[in-house]
């Protein structure tokens, strides 16, 4: 692992420049910037480092670049204002971030990659505090040092979200389908969104849950922009949040330039939510400022949850707010039965059913046996699609524990 400010690069090959898009991570180029601030979060960090060290072992070339800063243990004015975050508080922050234990760790973890094909380097990036809430900024000129250094895919998070190979993966072969539908000269008025999901801890079936917007018809009113017409919706606004973006070269490459205010490459400090608006994307899907449409596919939403770590946040939220993963599926199912009531999405060529099989695997008939397959049997002639009793969402909520 090459631990520098700075990881300079030779290969200028790329699959930007190919043609065809290959849906597979193996030998793709991956830049990976993640801001962290102090150590308070440093164990959702680890799980963070684990994905992309398997990010790693699906044979994909891995830049991460870690930006990090931290409050001085020992401040000469005992009671002067760190200016990061208030989450790094002097009492849990530490002298030096990444100690040379740590460092040490993090070689055995992360320099090796198993896969022949996959490579993995990490660069850290020690900033002054002083920057306070704009430490984030400094992801976009990690980004466009880079641009031309043949980098697949560019990504941006903080240290508190899971980054799955599969939304590296689903992001780059959406991004090539929307290029196909839409031209590159429209590429950069788009970009595929995130939704981040907490597990409701409070529950006892914890289960997933979205809780930044107010879901009400962003389903049923699919965007309508020529040739990608009820393809796509977007999250309800006004603030797109989603803590975490990724864009490749063409749209960075549009967006310093694009109206009326983008200058992605040199982030503005404005009024309010510094960090949301430049780390959680809010500025890039703003029409005032860079005025992209945020585009999360009718039929495959789930391939772009992110885990945001803490589960906590959505306890900040009002109640209408919550909504279920499998509510927000319900809703994009019966979207794609209205547009087409014969619609299969789960068969062969042959038209055939597909997907997940489930049979009773009990020879012994004299134990009990509390399954009722009559309504998968009835799922499987349909094709893989929901019946109308089924697109029902539940109406019942389980009182939270105290």
């Amino acid at each position: 692992m090459n631990l520098q400010v700075r990881q300079q690069h030779t290969t200028h090959h790329s699959t930007f420049q190919k043609t065809e898009f290959i849906p597979t991570l193996r030998r793709k180029k991956i830049l990976i910037e993640i801001t962290t601030v102090g150590q308070f979060q440093y164990s959702y960090f680890e799980h963070v480092l684990d994905n992309f060290r398997d990010l790693c072992e699906t044979g994909a070339h891995v830049s991460l670049h870690i930006t990090t800063s931290n409050c001085d243990p020992n401040p000469k004015n005992p009671h002067e204002n760190c200016p990061l975050y208030e989450r790094s508080h002097v009492d849990i922050t530490l002298e030096n971030n990444y100690s040379v234990e740590k460092i040490d760790q993090w070689n055995e973890r992360l320099s090796r990659c198993r896969d022949p094909d996959g490579k993995l380097t990490v660069s850290v990036h020690l900033k002054s505090p002083d920057w306070g809430k704009q430490m984030v900024d400094h992801h976009r000129k990690i980004f466009y040092d880079r641009i031309d250094e043949g980098y697949d895919v560019f990504v941006h998070s903080e240290e508190d979200a899971i980054i799955r190979p599969t939304n590296i993966l689903a992001f780059m072969d959406e991004i090539h389908k929307l290029r196909k539908k839409v031209g590159k000269e429209r590429l950069a008025d788009y970009n595929i969104g995130f939704v981040r999901y907490e597990n409701q801890m409070q529950r006892s079936d914890r289960r997933r849950i979205v809780w930044e917007f107010k879901w009400e018809d962003e389903i049923e009113n699919t965007i309508d922009h020529a040739d990608i017409e009820g393809q796509y919706f977007s999250t309800p606004g006004p603030h797109h949040h989603q803590g975490m973006y990724m864009a490749v070269r063409d749209q960075l490459i549009a967006w310093k330039t694009r109206g009326p205010e983008c200058l992605f490459d040199k982030p503005v400090r404005r009024y309010g939510y510094h960090r949301a608006r430049v780390s959680g994307a809010m500025d890039l899907y703003n029409e005032k400022y860079c005025n992209v449409t945020q585009l999360i596919p009718l039929d495959s939403m789930e391939d772009l949850y992110i885990h945001h770590l803490p589960d906590r946040n959505y306890q900040r939220r009002p109640q209408q707010n919550i909504i279920a993963t499998m509510d927000l599926h319900k809703r994009r199912m019966k979207k794609i039965l209205d547009v087409d009531r014969y619609k299969k999405l789960w068969v062969d060529e042959n038209g055939q059913y597909n997907g997940i099989h489930m049979f009773v695997d009990e020879t012994n008939s004299s134990l009990s046996l509390p399954y009722d397959l009559d309504p998968y049997l009835k799922y499987v002639s349909r094709g893989g699609m929901l019946s109308d009793e089924e697109l029902k969402e539940w109406d019942w909520e389980e009182k939270e524990k105290a």
